[in-house]
């Protein structure tokens, strides 16, 4: 694994730095989390005791302590923000409840939905029937059949008077009520402070009514009849119920003097319905009013989470490595007329208390709840209940996350930069320290003492001091090498000249039989060993005529016919081919050289030719060059030997002689080649045996 992989394998660690800001990202929401509970529940309780103190503005001065029960008839007025039009729809009331299902004994449909303004108490009332009977022009309650609505009011004073609402065709209607005359008798009279307006509809009515408010007390009854005697509804004597639950007039405004914007706040009763609301939950949310809460329950450092305007989109992205599972975490069940839930709950039995809910499937889509109880006179009369949207916190969260994954991923980058950088320049130093390294010793054999980077003081300047010094002693040992050849030529010359004249003394003062074998073998071995001495000088002298020869123009071709011309003679046991070119190949040289190389290569070939095989000297020119090349039969050479055969005192032959061979004939012709800017290669000849030995010279 080269340097530049792993610096950049150590500078990608860095990331394990976004791994770590996501954990404590996790962190800093969780401690958010419980701050802003805190805060909330802490604003919470702060509006209870504020609203504690003006408990007329939010209680009815008289409630009834039984709890609500829809199935008996109690009935929840919503607070409507202005008076409708009466016109037989709700659309203009702005409440999203749908009305309620009136119990029927024989499926008589019927709906019913109560709201009041400061005035007045109005009744929206859908009934399915198709088969609508008008009111007679006299009608007898006890003996006419046809279709109305009758309502009973408990009025003020506790007393409880009985309306209805008929008509022989629809509009703007009027109430009815019987009276009683003297002498018994009855008579139908009209209200007109109690309007109405009944609408037919494909499958029915519809009838919207408006009572004032003056007429009204703690208890209303209604029920929906047909002509044909079926009903749905709740009758005065047919249960205990009918009690009304109103949301108190003018609570939504002063509760809006006390939160802010992204917040909403409700006052429920001990039913858990709601008396009064205001504010929106949510980053930019409408405050329900002007004014601000004071220094004990403002969301300030420790509980305000967000601000109206955070970027959504900037967070979302991140937002993936950090999610919560909220999956056990509670739905929201807020309802249009009620609120529920344990801080609710827990709130109405006079503990406060907060709680994360989810508004939908999603781990992000959360608000947080804050209840706290209302105790009046020692009595909790209902609660505040605080909503506000988790999107503050998650803006909060995703804008640091957001800031610590810029600057973590810029850290990175630059980390990833700068160690790629140092890798590179540190890779460039060791490459030229290689590339150095790979040409110190020369093809000529000198060693080249220089290395770059030897005076850094680093690691690496270190290393290349360390090859000057390594080559420095090899240079020393590769000269002794070049002048022992030299050296032993000239040292054994004369103890051999001394054992040559006293051979030649012994064999002069005659010699016996058995003696004359040992001078013979003597002999021998004395001319064996001056042939060594001659091979020695020879290199050595080669390499100083090298250095010294002179280069001139000549012809090559002329130079190869030549020499083979000569061969022929010279090695009578071999067939000798040429081919060269007709015309001149001048080259610029040194002519002795290449004959002594031409001599070193023929030398070779003859060694490994068997008797009365071909040597080809073959000339041509290819590009730019000159290639001249010696072939010979006879066996291959070894795949692995190729490389070497042109060192010094390199040796490979299959079988043995009786000449001395020291391996300096083709490193003599290397050296020739590479002083003329060539080189020589070996190769086995292709289809057959034998090899190839080509040296490639330059054209002038």
């Amino acid at each position: 694994m080269s340097i530049r992989l792993q610096l950049l394998i150590v500078a990608l660690t860095t990331l394990i730095l976004p791994w770590a800001g996501c954990q404590h990202a996790r962190e800093l929401e969780d401690a958010l989390r419980v701050a802003q509970e805190n805060a909330l529940e802490s604003t919470a309780d702060t509006i209870a005791l504020a609203l504690s103190a003006q408990s007329a503005r939010v209680f009815r001065a008289a409630e009834d302590p039984r709890p609500y029960v829809e199935e008996q008839g109690d009935l929840y007025v919503f607070a409507l923000r202005s008076p409708p039009l009466l016109d037989g729809y709700r659309e203009d009331w702005g409440v999203a409840a749908d009305p309620k299902r009136l119990p029927s004994p024989d499926g008589y449909g019927a709906r019913l939905q109560v709201g009041s303004t400061d005035r007045y108490l109005f009744l929206y009332l859908e009934v399915a029937d198709p088969h609508f009977a008008p009111e007679p022009a006299n009608p007898d309650l006890e003996k006419d059949r046809f279709d109305r609505v009758d309502i009973t009011l408990e009025q003020p004073d506790g007393s409880l008077e009985s309306y209805f609402f008929a008509t022989g065709a629809p509009g703007l209607i009027e109430a009815q009520r019987t009276v009683i005359q003297g002498g018994g008798t009855t008579r139908i009279a009209s209200e007109p402070r109690i309007q109405a307006y009944w609408l037919e509809s494909a499958g029915g009515y519809h009838l919207e009514a408006r009572v004032p408010l003056a007429l009204v007390g703690s208890r209303l009854w209604v029920e929906a009849r047909a002509a044909s005697g079926r009903k749905a509804g709740f009758a005065v004597d047919s249960a205990e119920g009918g009690r009304l639950f109103m949301a108190t007039s003018g609570l939504g405004e002063l509760l809006g003097t006390f939160i802010r914007a992204g917040t909403r706040v409700t006052v429920v009763d001990t039913n858990g319905l709601k008396l009064g609301t205001a504010g929106t939950p949510g980053v930019g949310g409408t405050p329900g009013a002007a004014g601000e809460l004071g220094t004990a329950g403002e969301l300030g450092a420790a509980g305000e989470l967000g601000a109206a305007g955070l970027d959504d989109a900037g967070g979302t992205w991140y937002r993936r490595f950090v999610t919560v599972d909220t999956s056990s975490w509670p739905m929201q069940t807020t309802l249009p007329d009620r609120m529920a839930g344990k801080s609710v709950f827990a709130a109405l039995a006079g503990r406060p208390a907060a709680e994360w809910l989810r508004t939908s499937g999603g781990a992000e889509d959360l608000m947080l709840l804050a209840a706290a109880p209302i105790a009046v006179d020692g009595r909790t009369r209902g609660a505040v209940v605080l909503e506000q949207s988790g999107d503050q916190l998650l803006d909060l969260r995703d804008r640091a996350l957001a800031h610590l994954f810029n600057l973590t991923l810029l850290a990175t980058a630059l980390a990833v930069l700068f160690a790629f950088s140092l890798a590179t320049f540190i890779s460039v130093r060791i490459g030229r320290l290689r590339s150095a390294a790979d040409s110190a010793v020369g093809n000529d054999g000198r060693i080249r003492l220089e290395m770059p980077e030897s005076r850094s003081a680093d690691e690496i300047g270190a290393l290349a001091r360390a090859f000057e010094r390594l080559l420095a002693r090899l240079d020393e040992h590769a000269r002794y090498l070049r002048t022992l050849g030299g050296k032993l030529s000239h040292e054994l010359r004369t103890p051999l000249t001394i054992v040559r004249s006293s051979l030649d003394n012994l064999e002069s003062e005659g010699a016996r039989g058995d003696q004359r074998g040992y001078l013979t073998r003597a002999r021998e071995g004395t001319l064996r060993l001056q042939s060594i001495l001659s091979a020695l000088g020879a290199a050595s002298r080669v390499e100083e005529s090298i250095q010294q020869a002179e280069r001139v123009s000549f012809d090559l071709a002329e130079l190869s016919r030549a020499a083979v011309a000569g061969y022929r003679d010279a090695f009578p046991g071999a067939r000798f081919v040429l081919e060269a070119p007709a015309d001149g190949c001048l080259l610029r040289g040194a002519p002795e050289l290449i004959a002594q190389m031409l001599d070193k290569l023929v030398e070779n070939a003859v060694d490994f030719t068997p008797p009365g095989g071909t040597i080809t000297v073959r000339l041509e020119r290819t590009g730019s060059n000159y290639e001249l090349s010696v072939e010979n039969d006879g066996p291959s050479i070894p795949d692995a030997m190729l490389g070497r055969l042109f060192e010094s005192l390199f040796e490979h032959r299959p079988g043995s002689d009786d000449k001395p061979h020291f391996g300096l004939g083709l490193y003599i012709a290397r050296l020739i080649a590479e002083f003329h800017d060539g080189r020589a290669l070996a190769a086995n000849r292709s289809g057959g045996g034998g090899a190839s030995f080509t040296v490639i010279l330059p054209l002038i």
